[in-house]
């Protein structure tokens, strides 16, 4: 199976995952009482319940490619999450009045357009009450990779927000061409972002988004730790609100 198939393979799999989870009825939950169950080895970090299920799936489905050829780190970058994994999933500024919101994402995700304007609309009611931390979680190859790079980058010039809009409205970024040309029209340092994607650490911090994500069980995008609850998939505004709301009423120390 060559590579690009089996990024087919993939693609076909979480969007699959991703549809099978929207079809859930989410719309039932509200005003029911939401039900969660914890997440063994991560107190206090739990998932929502629903049915005898929860919002996360197995994440078996990313070895579909065959054994990845660093498991033994990549498990161990995860293992050493297990312990303290707060200051690289939410950083280490995050005042206790604010509910943290960590989103992992992928620019060829179906499904994170929807989600995102979603959380735009949840932030934008109540801005001191919410912090967003970005987190890039590329699955589906280079191209994905190379977004990837371009977005952590441009947060160390304090644009990654207006870059990875520019992306959403773009053809997919495939080669660092694509990356000069959106540059160029934010005024970026175009030559300092370069370095920094192909940076150590830029490297580094992609490593810790994936450890988290095995951490927190996220086969596919889009992922999001609301608190100390966790989720995968678009989920509806509605249930964003309502689960947002219950971190910022009953706060429960979650770093």
């Amino acid at each position: 199976m060559t590579i690009r198939r089996r990024y087919v393979f993939v693609l076909g799999g979480i969007v699959a995952l991703i549809y099978g989870l929207r079809a859930l009825p989410w719309d039932r939950l509200g005003g029911s009482g939401l039900s969660y169950v914890d997440i063994e080895g991560v107190p206090p970090f739990r998932r929502l319940e629903l049915a005898g299920q929860t919002s996360t799936a197995n994440i078996a489905l990313v070895g579909l490619d065959g054994p990845l050829p660093d498991a033994g780190a990549r498990r161990a970058r995860m293992e050493t999450l297990r312990t303290d994994p707060c200051p690289a999933l939410f950083g280490n500024n995050s005042p206790d009045a604010v509910v943290p919101i960590a989103y992992f994402s992928e620019f060829r995700c179906p499904f994170c357009r929807a989600l995102e304007r979603d959380l735009e609309t949840l932030l934008a009611e109540d801005p001191a009450a919410y912090r967003l931390v970005q987190h890039e979680l590329p699955i589906f190859g280079p191209p994905s990779e190379l977004a990837a790079r371009a977005s952590v980058a441009a947060a160390r010039q304090g644009k990654q927000q207006e870059l990875r809009r520019r992306f959403m409205r773009t053809p997919m970024v495939a080669e660092e061409a694509s990356v000069r040309r959106v540059a160029e029209t934010l005024d970026l340092d175009v030559e300092r972002l370069l370095i920094d994607m192909s940076s150590a650490a830029v490297q580094v911090e992609l490593e810790r988004t994936r450890a988290l994500a095995d951490l927190f069980g996220f086969i596919g995008t889009p992922g999001l730790v609301i608190g100390r609850t966790v989720l995968t998939g678009a989920v509806p505004l509605s249930l964003l609100r309502e689960i947002a709301q219950e971190e910022k009423a009953e706060p429960v120390p979650v770093c």
